[in-house]
This record gives C-alpha cells, structure tokens and sequence, in this order.
C-alpha cells in the first residue's frame, strides 16, 4: 500500500511539472514583442549660431575713492549725510580750525606790513636815502611773510574735507565731535553714472579682441535683464593665469546697478562660420561623455542608436555638435529615459509626453 502511494505521488509530480514547462513556453504575442517608446524628434542641421566668449567679470565704477582725513583734528561740522549725492568741491567734513584761523589772521597783517615796509624802502632806494641792503631784506621779509600765510591756508585747506568729484556718498563713518587721525576713512564715494566691467579672457582669444567690440552682460543681482556695453581696453601683459584682462564701459545704466557687482559676460565672436546644431534637450550627460540617441531604421521600424558626441558653444535653445552626428540625421529631444541602444521607438509630439520623461542637459 505504501509503494502505491509513493507511485502516486511521483505521478501528480511529474504531471505537474510538464504543466508548468507547457505554460512557460506559451508567453503570449504581446509579451513576446518590446514595447515601443514614445518620443519626440528633431533633426540635427547646419545653422549659424551666435558664439561667444563667455567670462565672470566685476563692476567697476569710473571714479570711486575713500574719503580720508590729510591732517588730524576734531571734526566741528558735517555736511553731508550717508547715500547722498555731491559735487565736485562739495563741502564734506570740517575739522576744528580756530588756532590755524588765528595764524592765518597774525601772519596776513604780518605780510602787510611787510609789503608796505618793502614799498617805503623802495621809494627811498633811487635818492640814495636807503642802502641797497634795506631793500634785499624787506624783499626777503616780504616773501616768507607770503610763504608762511601760504602754508597755514594750505593746513586750513586741508581740514576742509571736499569731494573730489560728482558721485554718491557711502555709510558715513565719522560723528560730530570725533577726532580724526591721518588717513581715518570717513566714507566711500564712487560715479556709479559710468560704469565700467573687468573681466579676463584666454589668451588664445587675443587676436579675435579689439576696441569698440560689443560686450553683453547680466547681473546676477537684476536676473533677466540685460545690459551692453564695448572694449575700452585690453591690457598688453598677460596676467599670472596667462589670461588677457580687458576693461568695458556699459552704454546702458540702471540705478540699481553698483559697483563691485558680478557680471555674467559675453563677447561675440566676430567672425560666424555654419556648425552642426541640435536642439539642447538632445544631449544628455552620462557617466561615459555626453550622448545622443539617434533614429535608425532597420526595415524592422524606427529604433535608436547611443551616439557620443562632442559639443561646441550653445546659444539660447540649440547647442553646437562637433563631433558625433551627420547633418540630417533624426534625433531625439524628449523622452530619453527609457532609452538604451536598439530601443524600439514612435515618434509623437513633445507635447504629448509626460513631462518626467525628458532628459534635459543642465545649462552651463
């Protein structure tokens, strides 16, 4: 009775066995046949795209200075408040000036009297009436009495803080009554009216530079908004990175724009020669380089290919291909996700793909 049993159970095994193998060989025709990907396409064609030279730069006011002190002194009276607008020979900061007054007061009736001293002895030098001698040394008193008057102006002058040119006034740093030693700053000033940008280039670059080249600019303080601006200057010495340092004036203000901003700078090239151009979206950044899958027809239906490529200069939405691609070729700018080589594909429009499915290069 056990050995029938045994026998039995073998049975049901073996059975069940070539049921399974029976079922696993029977996948359906729609398993059997890859899923074709939706994706959109473009072609890659020669176009001439604007190429630039691209550089971080900083912004520069035309005429900008710390306001110091020449000479020490307490500061009897301020005449200007933080952010204000001066002119040229606006009065700033006046030091306390009582005891270089009363010099000054002393010594400019010391010269007047010495001027009508040396006009008496000069009257009376063609009777004979006075030597020579009396007149050489009321010249000479007359003369360091004028440079003595002369030098406690120039002190006063000197405690009489001025702006030395049109611009706006900083943080002021001082307060009445202070003291002020040499070279205490007491506020910036700058001529923000004309401003200009630095910035550095290679030096491969040099011979395609020259005056009078148009710059475009953006701020990273004002994002979208874009300023132009020309070469003024480009300096004859390479700098320790062997970079060329040029100098540009922008034609376009802004009263938000300041000195010691940072600018995104462009140069364009001057001369534009037609390159192979794909969309950006066709590229994607992978661990081996950058790629694009390319549309093949192998009489079987549209199935890509992996390309690596090499790029160029970018400009708005397209991006230059060096190396990689044919003119022509079939490309695809959305949906490469589920992509690998030989990937079955439809081609549908942009619009009709989930927005998840695109592989976007980031902008550099």
């Amino acid at each position: 009775m056990k050995k029938g049993l045994v026998i039995g159970l073998l049975g049901i095994a073996v059975l069940a066995g070539v049921a399974l193998t029976y079922e696993a060989n029977q996948e359906p025709p729609q398993q059997a046949a890859q899923t074709k990907v939706q994706v959109a396409l473009a072609t890659a064609q020669n176009s001439v795209l604007p190429h630039y030279y691209s550089s971080v730069g900083t912004l520069e006011a035309s005429q900008q200075v710390i306001v110091t002190a020449e000479l020490g002194g307490r500061i009897a009276q301020l005449h200007f408040d933080s952010g204000q607008a001066v002119k040229k020979g606006q009065l700033l900061v006046t030091l306390n000036t009582e005891t270089e007054l009363a010099q000054q007061a002393r010594l400019t009736a010391v010269l007047r009297n010495a001027e009508q001293r040396l006009k008496r002895i000069r009257q009376l030098l063609p009777s004979g009436a006075a030597p020579r001698e009396q007149g050489d040394q009321a010249l000479a008193d007359r003369d360091a009495a004028a440079a003595e008057l002369k030098q406690i102006s120039a002190v006063i002058a000197q405690k009489t803080i001025r702006a030395p040119f049109d611009g706006q006034a900083g943080i002021r740093q001082v307060n009445l009554g202070q003291y002020l030693y040499p070279g205490d700053p007491i506020t910036s000033l700058s001529d923000n009216q004309h401003l200009r940008v630095n910035f550095s280039l290679d030096e491969s670059t040099s011979a395609e530079l020259s005056k009078e080249q148009q710059v475009e600019l953006q701020v990273r303080a004002l994002p979208g908004q874009q300023f132009k601006a020309r070469i003024i200057s480009i300096d004859p010495i390479l700098d320790e990175n062997r970079q060329t340092r040029l100098q540009a004036i922008l034609e376009d203000q802004h009263p938000t724009l300041r000195s010691g901003m940072f600018a995104e700078v462009r140069v364009r090239r001057p001369q534009q020669q037609p390159s192979l151009n794909v969309p950006r979206t066709a590229v994607t950044a992978t661990a081996y380089g950058k790629v694009v899958f390319v549309v093949r027809d192998a009489g079987e239906g549209l199935h890509v290919q992996r390309v690596l490529v090499t790029t160029g200069s970018s400009y708005a939405d397209s991006i230059e291909i060096s190396q990689g691609l044919n003119p022509g070729d079939q490309v695809v700018v959305s949906g490469q996700i589920k992509l690998s080589d030989g990937t079955p594909i439809e081609a549908v429009s942009s619009n009709a793909l989930e927005p998840t499915q695109a592989a976007i290069e980031p902008r550099p």
